[in-house]
């Protein structure tokens, strides 16, 4: 069974107290409190999702209340309740970091939406900053030696990749330089720490590094692949992955990026593979992978055909849009590889 988001109420008012009680009491766990002073002698960080706190109390006002909340736990969701609402008093709960604003009487179902809205961000919050806590482990245990260490084994797995198929070599160099600029293009809504792009910028020379594992007279073939050939290429990510795997388990948190690896060759429309996610199952960053992917293989000579022209590439990654790639991270790629691809 989940565990219910647990929720602060703050009010004076014992026919306001009730009704939010009624309300809320089946969905959530519920802390009431009549007075700022007394949830304050209880309060530490992380106790709740969400409060619902009256502006104006006898004593500490909902304003005192508020500041002193976000001094302990600065994530906390904070709901103002009032009766009394004007602009100012509006402005002022804003200013000083609560999240929402309601006026009583409330609606049921306009209070809960907002209520399941803050829940929500408050768990982005948590884990943001579980990722950052992770991260600043890594950043410690990756010391100069250990980095070395990453650098030898990435450059040792590329080496062997190379002796078996040089192409594959040269391709993953060239989607590693494409996927930064293209990264770097989405840092508004895609944000990686330096630690976090040197972690990605590894994994993306090593996305096609399961190809290691596919046999050489299906690699290397100088004709379209039949059916039964083009299941075994498939099969390429998932080896990747049981390659990389050992090698990032002594990080936790890198573990996350594994995504570059696994998930490249899904689609947008749930037709890729291994697993046919599709739309916002695919991580950001491996369909940021697909769309330099593409690109270069089109953009490459290949044994069963020629190079594609630049603005043919452009022109096929164009159709694939809400298809084979995410629009978003599309858009943004083709004003990149317009200016910046071969």
């Amino acid at each position: 069974m989940k565990k219910k988001n647990k929720i602060i109420i703050v009010d004076d008012e014992k026919s306001v107290r009730e009704s939010m009680e009624m309300i809320l009491k089946d969905k959530y766990e519920l802390l009431i409190f009549t007075r700022g002073d007394e949830i304050l002698k209880e309060f530490q960080e992380d106790m709740a999702d969400v409060a619902l706190v009256d502006i104006k109390m006898p004593g500490m006002s909902g304003i005192e209340l508020l500041k002193q909340f976000k001094t302990m736990d600065e994530d906390l969701e904070i709901i103002m309740i009032t009766g009394y609402g004007t602009l100012n008093s509006a402005t002022e709960a804003m200013r000083n970091g609560a999240s929402a604003y309601v006026n009583k009487p409330f609606s049921k179902d306009k209070l809960i939406e907002i209520i399941e809205e803050k829940i929500k961000k408050r768990e982005k919050s948590r884990k943001k900053k579980k990722r950052l806590v992770e991260l600043e482990n890594v950043k410690k245990s990756l010391d100069e030696r250990t980095k070395g260490f990453y650098s030898s084994t990435v450059n040792s797995l590329l080496a062997a990749i190379h002796a078996k198929d040089g192409y594959t070599s040269i391709h993953s160099e060239q989607v590693a330089r494409y996927a930064l600029l293209i990264l770097d293009a989405c840092a508004s809504f895609i944000k990686l720490l330096p630690e976090e792009k040197d972690i990605f910028r590894y994994l993306v020379s090593l996305h096609d590094i399961g190809k290691i594992g596919i046999p050489e007279t299906v690699l290397g073939k100088d004709r379209k692949l039949n059916s039964q050939e083009w299941e075994i290429i498939k099969k390429h990510p998932e080896i990747g992955v049981s390659i990389v795997n050992p090698i990032l388990n002594p990080m936790s948190a890198l573990k996350d990026y594994i995504c570059i690896i696994q998930d490249h060759h899904e689609r947008y429309d749930g037709t890729g593979y291994p697993n046919g996610k599709k739309g916002d199952e695919i991580p950001l960053l491996a369909c940021i992978i697909s769309i330099a992917d593409v690109y270069h293989a089109m953009r490459s000579n290949r044994p069963y055909r020629k190079a594609l022209s630049k603005k043919e590439t452009l022109k096929n990654l164009r159709a694939g849009r809400g298809t084979h790639f995410n629009p978003k991270i599309l858009d943004i790629a083709l004003k990149i590889l317009e200016d910046y691809g071969d």
